[in-house]
């Protein structure tokens, strides 16, 4: 995952914010536990979301527990999320999806070669618990790449790795529905384009950007030619994703959720797009 995808911090209350900080490190604490404490760099927010969704649909609540940050180990106890059926999905998802993202830089950009290397025993040993969503994702960055090479449209690049975060539903939970696949299909579209517009500097002359077909040399106008094209599309997924979000019936963890949908995806878009040159901070709380 990329992460990108999180809460609108100044306007969230102040104990959604509390729930959110304990999925956090309690995926954070699950992944050390299941794949090892050198796997923990992989945790991102988008995966949050994918907790948050995953209890609500597994009816599970969340038992809270309080224990030490590895970050931190002097500082004070923290509230954390017991590791579970839901949570242990996560971790399996958030290695599958990090390898595959991995292993498409080193074809993309000739590095990481190591890292993959390195991930490829946790990636193996999640690949044989999720082995359908694992060949749902290793299709997907093959469509993938392939759109890319022949120029393809951003819109459908986008909706090629709408599909490959839509597969996550089913890898989350056996109850996934419709209303679970399309949200998490229109989050990814979401992903693609900010994702995309993000790297813009980066790419630049380097890496395959469906933005900068043709484009001779990345300037000021340039950035507003795209901004001005993005912005209605990433707005118009937005809209999608709460009416959708709108017909689920979500019990637990409510207020942080709802946080992400209503406000953080807007508060996120507004964020990238007025950074421009400066990449998004997209990792740590």
């Amino acid at each position: 995952m990329f992460g990108y995808v999180a809460i609108d911090k100044p306007n969230i209350l102040i104990k959604d914010y509390q729930t959110y900080r304990s999925y956090y490190c309690g995926l954070c604490k699950a992944i050390g536990q299941i794949s090892g404490h050198s796997m923990r760099f992989t945790l991102n927010y988008d995966i949050v979301l994918l907790a948050l969704l995953g209890h609500n649909y597994e009816n599970l609540d969340p038992d809270f527990t309080l224990g030490r940050c590895i970050v931190h180990p002097a500082g004070k106890k923290l509230s954390f999320v017991k590791n579970n059926v839901v949570l242990s999905r996560i971790v399996d998802i958030n290695t599958i999806l990090g390898y595959y993202k991995v292993a498409d830089d080193v074809i993309d950009e000739n590095k990481k070669k190591l890292l993959k290397k390195a991930l490829y025993p946790k990636y193996k040993k999640a690949k044989g618990r999720l082995k359908e969503f694992d060949e749902r994702i290793c299709e997907g960055y093959q469509r993938l790449r392939k759109l890319e090479k022949e120029n393809t449209d951003y819109n459908v690049l986008a909706d090629c790795f709408g599909s490959m975060l839509l597969s996550c539903a089913d890898a989350l939970t056996e109850k996934a529905d419709k209303n679970l696949r399309e949200l998490l299909f229109n989050i990814g579209k979401w992903i693609y384009i900010i994702d995309a517009y993000d790297d813009l500097k980066k790419d630049a002359g380097k890496n395959f950007n469906p933005f900068l077909i043709n484009v001779k040399e990345l300037d000021d106008n340039v950035y507003t030619d795209i901004e001005n094209k993005i912005r209605p599309a990433l707005y118009q997924i937005i809209e999608r994703v709460i009416e959708v979000y709108n017909k689920m019936d979500i019990k637990i963890s409510e207020g942080a959720l709802s946080n992400i949908i209503y406000l953080g995806l807007k508060a996120r878009t507004e964020l990238v797009l007025s950074r421009r040159v400066e990449a998004c901070q997209k990792i740590r709380l």
